[in-house]
């Protein structure tokens, strides 16, 4: 074991001491298959049981996936599968046997929002609740609520706030790493954030910093607001943000480009994105408009079929840029890492209440204490 993987699960060992564990309590958790998973699923597996773990589709790929799927059961994920209570409750009932059990739901992207309440009253056993890890997630369980089924998220949380930044660092760092290998530098590109979120502000911020004129777009009034206050060159519409720029980064989780997205698109535009592929582009029309080349590169072509030559490329085929280099980006992610299982435990001890339109969150002294165990460990 490496020194940094030896202090990982020092500090995973020292956390689930200090919450208690229950094995009787079974976890079935939605992950990406990247190098953080391999440290953290055992310790979801010390705090619970961990009875599967469901593989991002488009990180089932990775080497991380076969090596969790030798000591895990992972069963095939998919959001049709997901959003069909009686496919999952089979699921859990047949291949995962957990009839009778208590069970708490990891997701990360809202998988389950539409599906699990109807996913708790067919379950033969007890869901005791959801952690979310995302903001994309949280917006589609807060779609839905209220909920019988408790739901606790970390996502708007400070704790938060040091991966979110990291997250845009490797991002830049992994797009810039893709124009490299073709010659190019990203200084000679100028750029267009969708999204004003956590993440998107960051990566604005990143590549203005490094000399890049970089404008930001977002539906939301109030970020646009900050972003112009910030001294970005704000845009209310997609139309006029976009068909200027050579580079656009997409930071919403929320289909930023559909058909219509794509067709703003300068001629050689690189499009990257800090999230999964299927929750960032319209997928059905990018295949309708668009033939694919390079499938297997970092950088795949997209070139219009109408026979206009007009093309884009998707840096890793649209998926989050950073995940080509692994989505390492330091001790600072098990700071939320930490989080997480502080609030599984509180769904574990029946602490969060259902119902209400927002998630329910962990407070700043719960919060505390888990950043207190990671300053203890990392620095």
């Amino acid at each position: 074991m490496s020194p940094k993987s030896s202090r990982v699960s020092a500090y995973f060992s020292h956390l689930v001491s200090h919450l208690g564990s229950d094995k009787e309590v079974h976890c079935v958790a939605v992950a990406h298959m990247v190098p953080n998973t391999l440290e953290f699923a055992p310790a979801l597996d010390d705090l619970m049981t961990l009875s599967g773990l469901l593989a991002k589709p488009k990180s089932v790929t990775r080497p991380e996936h076969r090596t969790l799927s030798k000591k895990y059961k992972t069963p095939k994920l998919s959001r049709e599968w997901a959003e069909n209570a009686s496919a999952v409750v089979k699921v859990l009932h047949g291949q995962l046997r957990l009839r009778k059990k208590r069970v708490v739901l990891v997701d990360i992207g809202g998988y389950f929002a539409p599906s699990i309440d109807t996913i708790s009253e067919q379950f033969d056993g007890t869901i005791l609740g959801v952690m979310e890890g995302t903001e994309n997630g949280v917006v589609r369980y807060e779609e839905r609520s209220p909920y019988n089924t408790p739901i606790v998220t970390v996502a708007r949380s400070p704790l938060k706030l040091p991966e979110d930044h990291l997250v845009a660092s490797s991002v830049v760092f992994s797009i810039e790493a893709v124009l490299r290998a073709r010659a190019e530098i990203l200084q000679t590109r100028t750029a267009a954030v969708i999204g004003y979120g956590r993440v998107g502000r960051s990566i604005a911020g990143i590549l203005r910093d490094r000399g890049i004129n970089t404008v930001v777009y977002d539906r939301d009034a109030v970020k646009l607001a900050e972003a112009a206050a910030r001294g970005f060159q704000a845009h209310v519409r997609l139309e006029d943000a976009v068909p200027h720029a050579s580079l656009v980064v997409c930071a919403t989780g929320n289909k930023a480009l559909g058909l219509a997205g794509f067709g703003l698109l300068q001629s050689g535009c690189v499009v990257a994105s800090v999230t999964s592929s299927d929750d960032e582009f319209d997928l059905a029309s990018l295949e309708k408009g668009y033939d694919k080349f390079g499938e297997k590169t970092d950088l795949v072509r997209y070139e219009e079929n109408r026979g206009s030559g007009r093309h884009f490329f998707l840096v890793a085929d649209g998926n989050a840029a950073n995940f080509i280099h692994g989505a390492v980006i330091g001790p600072a992610i098990q700071l939320i890492e930490g989080e997480k299982l502080k609030a599984i435990k509180e769904l574990i001890d029946g602490n969060v209440p259902a119902g209400g339109a927002r998630l329910h969150e962990l407070t700043t002294e719960q919060r505390r204490g888990v950043a207190e165990i990671w300053i203890e460990h990392f620095l």
